[in-house]
């Protein structure tokens, strides 16, 4: 099949660079994905092009112009021939499915050095109870799910447990004590909120803090680090009840490890306010049936469902005030050494 200046013949993806004819393999490109160079619009109709751009296991670029539609046709025959390409560009977006509102592929996200995060390899969300089937089949199929991590309590995962899919591994590493449970933790939402009487915001603030500072969350978010630089193929998988706080922090650390900058970071935690929002307002709803929603119950429910750029803001000051330094911090707490750094981004990032 011929698309723009390439074709694809015998598994081989086939294209002249310097006079020469080339062959890749098409078993050997990681990713794959549409490139957009131009915009249109205005007075004036500005040039605009597409690129198909195709990125290889020795972490090779190539690009190639041509139409969408050739891009399109040429990426769909690619994931025929190696179902495990990574395909798209979601930077940190949310995965589309039915029963998970909150899940998010953190690939593409850009680091300081220009790199990417690999696609369909960090995957970040809140519980798995009750996924429905067509999610099961999105993940495992597309996303190759191979490894979850469970942030949440025993007394959590026996609620609500995750759904056990096939050929899947399972860590709990639960980030807080049992004993230390929080308002987003466990328990019956009403009953939580009508007993809860502290300023919510000063209380998410400590509840951040602490995820750094308690000797038992820090060793646990060194294990999490520790399964994400030890995962071989396919996708890992982390959450927690709600994929906003535990997981908010995790992600966090993960991604200052991989070398993206603060900026992308905070964008990517405060999206989770946009995937829950839906969830937010039908929690209003239901509430609204039981009792008053006045201001103060309003700003309770918000805390459960939504962040706040001064929560994740804590964690860093603190981390710098406790050791100096968020490098320092990654090497003496949560023992990512220079050299588990730079596997952990020879890994994960292209």
């Amino acid at each position: 099949m011929k698309y723009g200046k390439i074709r694809i013949e015998d598994g081989n993806l086939i294209f002249a660079k310097r006079m020469l004819i080339n062959y890749l393999p098409c078993k050997d490109i990681l990713w794959a994905y549409m490139r957009r160079e131009g915009v249109e619009g205005g007075r004036q109709k500005q040039f605009s092009t597409s690129s198909l751009v195709i990125i290889t296991r020795r972490k090779k670029r190539y690009e190639f112009e041509m139409t969408d539609k050739e891009i399109r046709d040429c990426i769909q025959l690619l994931k025929v021939l190696n179902p495990k390409l990574a395909t798209g560009f979601p930077k940190g977006a949310r995965i589309p499915l039915q029963s998970l509102p909150n899940t998010r592929d953190l690939g593409a996200l850009a680091t300081k050095d220009g790199r990417h995060i690999l696609p369909r390899r960090l995957l970040r969300s809140g519980n798995l109870y009750h996924m429905s089937l067509q999610d099961q089949d999105t993940l495992l199929d597309e996303y190759h799910l191979s490894t979850v991590v469970d942030f949440r309590t025993r007394k959590e995962v026996l609620e609500k447990p995750d759904t056990v899919l096939e050929g899947v591994e399972y860590h709990e590493i639960s980030i807080v004590d049992e004993e230390t449970l929080g308002i987003t933790r466990s328990g019956n939402l009403l009953e939580m909120l009508l007993k809860f009487d502290q300023p919510i915001d000063e209380f998410m603030q400590k509840q951040y803090v602490s995820f750094v500072r308690d000797d038992f969350s820090v060793k646990q978010y060194a294990r999490f680090l520790d399964v994400i630089l030890q995962q071989e193929e396919g996708a890992v998988l982390w959450h927690c009840s709600m994929g906003k706080d535990r997981v908010g922090v995790g992600t966090a650390l993960l991604l200052y490890a991989l070398g993206v900058p603060m900026e992308t970071i905070m964008e990517d935690y405060l999206r989770t306010n946009r995937c829950l929002e839906e969830d937010q307002q039908h929690m209003i709803r239901l509430l609204e049936t039981k009792m008053i929603v006045d201001n103060e119950v309003m700003d309770k429910i918000k805390a459960l469902y939504r962040v706040k750029e001064e929560y994740l803001e804590a964690v860093f000051d603190a981390i710098r005030q406790d050791y100096g330094s968020e490098e320092m911090f990654l090497k003496r707490a949560l023992y990512m050494t220079p050299k588990a750094v730079d596997s952990l981004r020879k890994k994960y990032l292209v």
